[in-house]
């Protein structure tokens, strides 16, 4: 028997499916050519399968025991950088396009909040990382990596793959340049912040140095 916490990644790649299911290559074309098993293709041509297709199949073969909490809930999270973005709708936007493009959303949480990329102690990102700590996430949803951190994302992704919830990306094409204007407005958030520590640094400098020479 598998069990479904076993499963943490978004999708598999044929030497995984082979593995898992302990059948050769051979096999695993005829699964793709009689649909037996639902293969999706990458750019390049590969062949890989989603989680849910691959949780879908050991299911109806009997060999699933789904032992997911079933309190866990999927996390939609959203961000902006300032209020005139939020006044503008693209907070709002983010979360109407995930709860539109996203088709198996399981009771899903929003959590959506302004503030700097650059600030990891924003309150709705603690909250996230709290609720994953908790055990309480199944999968969380983001239109771009950097709605959840500029920089370390991938501590984050490693901290909650540890706990088995994965991030899923699920790109907003449309709103690209929008993310591209943000992340200018936080470079320049963070050379204000590295500007304004270098002057206090050289003005406390300058006054022990003439409180010395009196």
């Amino acid at each position: 028997m598998y069990k479904s916490s076993d499963f943490t990644k978004p999708l598999y790649k044929t030497k995984d499916i082979m593995r898992i299911l302990g059948v050769s290559y051979a096999t695993i074309k005829n699964y793709d050519k009689n649909g037996k098993l639902k293969f999706n293709r990458t750019e390049s041509g590969r062949r890989v399968v989603f989680r849910e297709d691959l949780l879908k199949y050991l299911d109806d073969i009997g060999v699933l025991y789904n032992d997911m909490d079933l309190e866990k809930r999927d996390v939609i999270y959203a961000r902006v950088s300032s209020n005139e973005q939020k006044t503008k709708g693209d907070l709002d936007r983010q979360v109407t396009f995930l709860l539109e493009n996203v088709e198996d959303l399981y009771k899903p949480m929003v959590l959506k909040e302004v503030g700097s990329g650059l600030n990891d102690k924003r309150s709705k990102l603690q909250e996230l990382i709290r609720l994953v700590l908790d055990g309480k996430v199944h999968r969380v949803f983001v239109t771009y990596k950097d709605r959840l951190t500029r920089f370390g994302y991938h501590y984050l992704e490693a901290t909650f793959s540890y706990h088995g919830v994965p991030i899923m990306v699920v790109k907003d094409k449309d709103r690209e340049k929008s993310v591209e204007e943000e992340l200018v407005e936080d470079m320049m958030s963070l050379t204000a912040s590295f500007s304004g520590k270098l002057y206090g640094l050289r003005s406390g400098k300058n006054r022990r140095k003439g409180e010395t020479q009196r």
